[in-house]
This record gives C-alpha cells, sequence and structure tokens, in this order.
C-alpha cells in the first residue's frame, strides 16, 4: 500500500499542478497571440453575442479543462496494480512527461472546438463573417498549446531523468521499456524546430497579412514581446535539450576512463528510455562482459601459465597441432610419500604451494611454462608455444636456477621446524607434437611424443644416478651448440648459454622403452 500512495501522492499530484501552473501561464499569454480584432460590423455581433452567452460560454471552458484533469489522472491510477520491475510499470513511469503533456493540452483543442461550434452557429444564424475570428482563435490555441507542452514535458522530463527515475531505478537499465515516439531524440530535435522556428515565422506571417488584408493598428510592442518570449521559448529548450546530452555524454566519458583503467565496474547510469538511455545500458552491458572476460582471463591464467593462455586466446582453438623443436623438462620431488605421510594435508598443500611458486619464478625467468601439475611433479617446455632458438640453454639455466631457490627455501623451512625437500630434474630436446588435445568439448594446449616419455625417464634416472639434475645427449649437444654460436658473436652482452658451466657425463644408461642407451650428463 505504501507504494501506490507513493506513486499516486507524490507523482501524480506533484506532476499534475506542474500540468496546471504551465496551462495558467499559457492563459496569460493569450493577449499577446490573438490578433487585433477589426471593428467592423461582425466583430462587434460576435462580442455582443459572447456576453449573452457568457455563463454558458465559461461553463463549456471549465468542462474542457476538467478532461486533462481526468486523463492525467485516469492514465498514471493504472500503474497502481504493476510492482516497480514489472515492465508496464516502468513504461508508465518513463512516459509520464509525454503523457501528461499531451493530456494537458487537450483542454485547449476542447476549448477552440466550442469556440468554433458557436462561431459556426453565429455565421449560420446572423450570415457574419468570422473568418478572421476563426484564424485568430486557431493561431492563438496553437500558440498557447505549444507553450503549455514545452512547460510540462520538459519540467517533468527534467525532473523524471534527474530525480525520480535515478531514485527508483539507481541501476538504470530502462531502455528497454516501450517509449512514447515523443520521447526520441529525433521528435525533441523535430518539436524544437517546430515551437522555435516554423511556428513563429507562421504565426508572424499570418498575422501581418490578416492585419494589411483588414487594415488593423495594434501596438508595436505586441511584436517585441512576442518575440521577447519566442526567443525565451528557444533559449530555455536548447538548455535543456543540451543538459539531455550533454550528463549522459559526461557520464559516458568518465566511465570509458575508468574502464581503460582498469576498473570494469564503472557504470553509466543514464535513467531514461531514448537512444541515449539505450547507449548508456549497452555501454554498461559492454562493461559488465569486459569485467566477465577478465575475470575469466585472470582464472585461465591461474589454471595454465600466461604464455599458454595468451597462445590459446590468440589462436583458433580446434583439435590438432603442429611440430616443434624443445627441450622438455620433468621436475619431480624425492620421496614425497615418506614425506606426505608424516604431515597433516593442509601442511602439506601449503609446503607444495610455496614450492611450486617458488620453482615457477625461476621457470618464467627464462622463458619456460609450466605445462602440467603432476602431484608433486611438474612438466615444464621450452620452446612452446612460444619457438625459441635457445630452449635448450634456457632449460639449464632454470634448472640450475631451481637448484639455489630450492637450497634457499630449505633454509626458511629449518627454520620453522619444516622438513627438507630433494628433487629430480630430467632434461631432453627433440621434436614434439603441440597443441590442443583432448574432446571436443573439453580440450587443453599440451605436447606429445617420444621426447616427452624421454625427458620423463631421464628424470626417473637421477634416483640411480645419485643425481638432482640430468640432460639427454640431444639437450647437451643444443646447448653446446649454442653456446659455441654466442662465443662466436664478439662484442654482444653474453648469454645464459654462453654463461653455462661445463657438462660432465655420467653414463650410458637403459631407458624403458628404448633398444639404444641414452647418454646423459649432468652439472656439478
Amino acid at each position: 500500500m505504501k507504494f501506490k500512495e507513493f506513486f499516486v501522492k507524490k507523482h501524480v499530484y506533484f506532476y499534475g499542478a506542474i500540468c496546471l501552473l504551465a496551462n495558467i501561464l499559457a492563459v496569460l499569454s493569450t493577449s499577446l497571440t490573438t490578433f487585433p480584432m477589426p471593428n467592423d460590423t461582425p466583430i462587434k455581433l460576435w462580442r455582443d453575442f459572447m456576453a449573452r452567452h457568457e455563463l454558458f460560454i465559461n461553463a463549456l471552458g471549465v468542462s474542457a479543462y476538467i478532461a486533462p484533469c481526468l486523463l492525467c489522472f485516469l492514465y498514471a491510477v493504472r500503474a497502481v496494480k504493476y510492482k516497480k520491475d514489472d515492465k508496464e510499470y516502468i513504461k508508465i513511469m518513463v512516459n509520464i512527461p509525454g503523457a501528461f503533456a499531451l493530456r494537458g493540452i487537450v483542454g485547449w483543442f476542447l476549448s477552440f472546438v466550442f469556440e468554433l461550434s458557436f462561431l459556426l452557429y453565429f455565421n449560420f444564424s446572423l450570415g457574419a463573417d468570422v473568418t478572421f475570428i476563426v484564424v485568430s482563435s486557431l493561431v492563438a490555441t496553437i500558440f498557447v498549446s505549444i507553450l503549455a507542452f514545452t512547460l510540462i514535458f520538459f519540467t517533468l522530463e527534467t525532473l523524471n531523468r534527474n530525480i525520480v527515475l535515478p531514485a527508483l531505478y539507481p541501476n538504470g537499465n530502462i531502455s528497454s521499456a516501450e517509449r512514447m515516439s515523443i520521447s526520441s531524440i529525433k521528435s525533441l530535435f523535430l518539436f524544437y524546430f517546430f515551437s522555435a522556428s516554423l511556428f513563429p515565422a507562421a504565426f508572424l506571417g499570418a498575422r501581418l497579412f490578416f492585419t494589411r488584408f483588414y487594415r488593423i493598428d495594434f501596438p508595436k510592442y505586441y511584436d517585441i514581446v512576442f518575440a521577447g518570449i519566442l526567443v525565451a521559448i528557444a533559449f530555455v529548450l536548447t538548455i535543456l535539450i543540451y543538459g539531455y546530452f550533454q550528463k549522459p555524454l559526461k557520464k559516458l566519458t568518465a566511465s570509458a576512463e575508468e574502464i581503460s583503467r582498469g576498473n570494469y565496474g564503472a557504470k553509466a547510469l543514464i535513467c531514461s528510455n531514448d537512444e541515449m538511455g539505450a547507449l548508456g545500458d549497452s555501454f554498461n552491458q559492454m562493461a559488465d562482459s569486459l569485467k566477465e572476460k577478465e575475470f575469466m582471463r585472470d582464472t585461465f591464467g591461474k589454471i595454465v601459465t600466461p604464455q599458454i593462455r595468451d597462445y590459446l586466446l590468440t589462436k583458433s582453438v580446434a583439435l590438432g597441432g603442429e611440430t616443434l623443436e624443445v627441450t622438455v623438462m620433468f621436475c619431480d620431488i624425492r620421496g614425497f610419500t615418506t614425506l606426505s605421510e608424516k604431515m597433516a594435508p593442509e601442511k602439506i598443500v601449503a609446503l607444495l604451494n610455496e614450492y611450486f611458486t617458488g620453482l615457477e619464478k625461476c621457470v618464467a625467468r627464462h622463458g619456460g611454462v609450466i605445462n602440467k601439475y603432476i602431484g608433486d611433479a611438474i612438466m615444464v617446455l621450452f620452446g612452446a608455444p612460444i619457438p625459441s632458438a635457445t630452449h635448450a640453454s634456457d632449460a639449464l639455466a632454470a634448472a640450475l636456477e631451481m637448484r639455489e631457490s630450492l637450497a634457499d627455501m630449505n633454509k626458511g623451512w629449518k627454520e620453522r621446524g619444516l622438513p627438507e625437500i630433494r628433487f629430480g630434474i630430467g632434461l631432453h630436446s627433440g621434436p614434439v607434437l603441440a597443441g590442443n588435445i583432448g574432446a571436443a568439448n573439453r580440450m587443453e594446449y599440451t605436447v606429445i611424443g617420444d621426447t616427452v616419455n624421454t625427458a620423463s625417464r631421464i628424470e626417473g634416472l637421477c634416483k640411480t644416478c645419485q643425481k638432482d639434475l640430468l640432460l639427454s645427449q640431444s639437450a647437451a649437444d643444443l646447448i653446446q651448440a649454442q653456446k659455441a654460436a654466442r662465443t662466436e658473436t664478439a662484442g654482444k652482452t653474453e648469454t645464459a648459454a654462453a654463461a653455462l658451466p661445463a657438462l660432465t657425463f655420467v653414463a650410458d644408461a637403459e631407458i624403458r622403452g628404448r633398444k639404444e642407451k641414452v647418454r646423459v650428463f649432468t652439472i656439478a
């Protein structure tokens, strides 16, 4: 019931008072808009006729102005049966300015119809020429109707846009409500052209013609005052229409600047259902979409590495792949099963997260990407998805830095009473098939091939050879070649490949799945 009372009392009554005030101001202007009457016999007879029927004519005039009040009330009270978020209620609210303005001037046209009826009766009964009176009354009716409509519509529209609708719908999003044609930007400018240009020119032209035709003299200040009124109306209309566009555009500009700075929650709240309101709602939908995409991008970047994320977002995601020369690294914790038996699950998870964070920084600094987390092990790619000419030396440099990082982490864990961790790293270089592998509706970017299997087996040899780092012959050859090529380039900055220490041969090891032995190397 509070909602109904709020609508009926706060809006209908207040808006109705504005309609009444606008019509009173329009009545006061009729003395300036009525053509001066010639002092001929028909005019005198008409004045006498009006005087004899004054009471009846006034009664009809009053009834003509009761009709707008009733029509406005009937339009507004329809909203009582709807909830605030119902489309029909929104439609009624956003269209109140146009609806009240159109209904508010009905009285003027009804009054003209009544007057025309009397004029026709007067013409038929007395045979008097009433052309001048009809034209004068029609022009005056049009002018005061335009004045009343302008005052009502733009006053209510300004209140609606700046106070009422923002209070009812603080989030905006009301542009989808069906609107009256008068509320469109096109109609506003057409009305502005008609009221500020076309009608004044027609009015002055008609008055000049009839006053000369009937040889009527009238005070010269009439035209000056009338022109002043027209200029004032045009000025007010210009300011109001300018404000209808300036404020929304400022909001859009400010929101666009916020979004450019990464604040995707910025909204341009434009409470109207014209083209500017539709633009504001579209802008807000775009901002929501950008916010959602950025959230998905950040989340995606935590599931896969940023490099793979960017690769998948810029490439066409389809099953299949391409052959690339890469270096594959496997790194596995030694004795993790025993370690996990002695610690609580939450402590194990916290320890692993800290451990993987430290290793990921080392990998990222040398252009590698962690492709998979396999329990306590990681699979790292160098040269995919972004090809690299120094993938082997980058992989070895990352492995050496991982050694140092693990040593620093072990010191910290020891001080905190946590167990130390040892790992084994295996490196192997060769061709792989890289691409999106999986089902049509769920896939992941990864690499497959003998190179991957061999790298995994070499990592497994670390336990047998009692080494924390082993690399294959193919990886060692690539590293030496890159180091030699770098050494021959005089005057250039030394890279990680040129700075790597010498490799030490470990053994010709047998690997499950391969007939020939694999030569493995290490760095002490």
